[in-house]
């Protein structure tokens, strides 16, 4: 379904329709001197891919993320890791998420909570550089201290909130889904490359 982002301006001239319209909006309605306008909204990749060179321009030379210092093993992680390019995307998931048909499925489940994703990430982080982690309403609702962890690991503007069914839909694009024991309840996170 198209979705579509809208603006509301003062109308000042033709010249107001020419640029609006050179940036893609489409006139709805005029209305006392006020442009009702619109245009189809970006997919995610879209205004990733944007945020992307807009922080890359206006943050060079940002520090790196700092981990604990333990090496990943796990051969197919590294890969998975390795090759993911900008906006793409991987899943870190709890025990229980569904990982869809298609997807490639990396299983690192030993035991409940063994280990979990805070484990995962802390081991990717200093080796790769998301440019977000993409996580349920539902977490910080229900599993707020695993927030505030997540938080303290990359950063508050690292995070995006999505609703569930927004976040199973993106599960369904990821390049692969690394499976842990995590039991935090919604402790899945998306990595945007």
């Amino acid at each position: 379904m198209q979705q579509w982002e809208h603006r509301v301006a003062p109308l000042a001239g033709p010249d107001d329709l020419r640029a609006w319209g050179e940036q893609g909006w489409e006139l709805v309605a005029v209305r006392e001197g006020t442009a009702y306008l619109r245009r189809p909204a970006p997919s995610f990749r879209e205004r990733v891919t944007e945020e992307q060179r807009q922080a890359a321009l206006g943050a060079a030379g940002a520090p790196p993320v700092s981990g604990p210092g333990r090496r990943l093993l796990h051969p197919e992680v590294l890969r998975a890791f390795a090759q993911v390019g900008h906006t793409d995307l991987v899943t870190i998931a709890d025990r229980g998420f569904p990982v869809p048909l298609g997807i490639e499925r990396i299983d690192l489940a030993l035991t409940d909570d063994l280990p979990t994703v805070l484990d995962v990430l802390e081991v990717l982080l200093p080796l790769f550089r998301p440019d977000r982690l993409v996580l349920t309403l539902e977490m910080r609702a229900v599993s707020p201290a695993r927030v505030r962890e997540l938080e303290a690991l990359v950063g508050e503007r690292k995070l995006e909130f999505v609703s569930h069914e927004a976040f199973k839909r993106l599960a369904g694009e990821v390049r692969a889904t690394v499976r842990t024991g995590d039991s935090t309840p919604y402790a899945n996170v998306i990595w945007v490359g």
